[in-house]
């Protein structure tokens, strides 16, 4: 695996986002912004803090011979235990609450296969595969292309839990928006929506995420897809990926992967923070947040013959 881009760009004093990348892998951790006043952790603000240890350890752990999702699992109890040290005394139970979360995508190259595990709604985008070897996740849905697409169409893969809720949520904004509401008025009347959503993460009742719940590993969407050929990922926060929607700068997730391959990554993300400054009340595109961080990273791969005894296994 060749990494060709692996950047995130941020307004804030600390990025929320993370990603990353090694030889058999790469990364896109997007840390949830906080809806209510949290405690630093180490320093930091939780979102970037949970991102930045999560890449952390994803650049240096030993996951030959491991499954992404006890990957994932061991992550989340590394992310419990510093939670503890950093002075998140219930991290890891039941009293615990105000947890940093993320989403998170990991593509791992196993020779002649790609495993990837999502955890959130971050993206990420294949070309030049064939049709998944494995997959197993608690949904059936292959997200908005699916992995069996158009012939020569890039597949792209998403955590269908998420699939449509923003756009949802996002819909209500606008019909407040078009029944004459200031903007104020119509996102603030989706707040308390908002923090239930939150509030229910990890659970039963919620989406699950990257935070300190191990069980929401089991809930990751993860999947091995062969190699033919040459092939290529993308994987990108839902920042980078306003390029598609709402904004609409580029058609589609296989237009962003060409672009991305022809080296306009930063010219695409000045593109949107120039569309993002025109409209700071979001109302010609509704959204959360008037600008948000935006990672991107790009892989170019080759099938790789007996790699060290790999057996081919999820």
């Amino acid at each position: 695996m060749r990494t060709t881009v692996a950047r995130s760009w941020s307004f804030k004093a600390h990025n929320e986002d993370t990603c990353g990348s090694r030889a058999d892998g790469a990364w896109v951790i997007d840390g949830a912004s906080a809806l209510e006043p949290g405690p630093l952790l180490d320093g930091l603000p939780g979102p970037a803090w949970v991102s930045i240890l999560a890449g952390a350890y994803l650049s240096e752990v030993d996951w030959d011979g491991q499954a992404l999702r006890d990957v994932l699992v061991e992550l989340i109890e590394h992310l419990i235990e510093r939670g503890r040290r950093a002075g998140l005394v219930d991290a890891g139970t039941a009293r615990s609450s105000g947890f940093p979360t993320a989403a998170i995508s990991l593509v791992r190259q196993r020779g002649v296969l790609l495993d990837v595990c999502l955890l959130g709604d971050a993206p990420v985008v294949l070309s030049g595969f064939a049709s998944p070897a494995t997959t197993t996740s608690t949904a059936d849905s292959d997200g908005p292309d699916g992995p069996d697409g158009p012939d020569g169409q890039p597949m792209v893969l998403t955590d269908p839990q998420y699939d449509d809720v923003e756009r949802e949520l996002l819909g209500r904004v606008r019909a407040s928006l078009d029944r004459g509401d200031d903007p104020a008025t119509a996102y603030g009347r989706l707040h308390e929506t908002l923090l239930d959503h939150r509030r229910r993460r990890n659970t039963d009742a919620g989406a699950w995420i990257l935070g300190d719940v191990p069980a929401a590993a089991a809930h990751a969407r993860c999947l091995s897809v062969p190699l033919t050929g040459d092939a290529e990922v993308l994987i990108c926060s839902d920042g980078f990926g306003r390029l598609v929607e709402p904004f609409g700068l580029v058609d589609g997730y296989g237009a962003l992967l060409a672009a991305v391959r022809h080296g306009a990554a930063g010219e695409l993300v000045e593109r949107l923070r120039a569309v993002e400054a025109a409209d700071p009340d979001r109302v010609r595109r509704p959204r959360f947040g008037a600008s948000d961080d935006a990672s991107v990273v790009h892989a170019v791969l080759a099938p790789i013959l007996d790699p060290g005894g790999a057996d081919g296994s999820q």
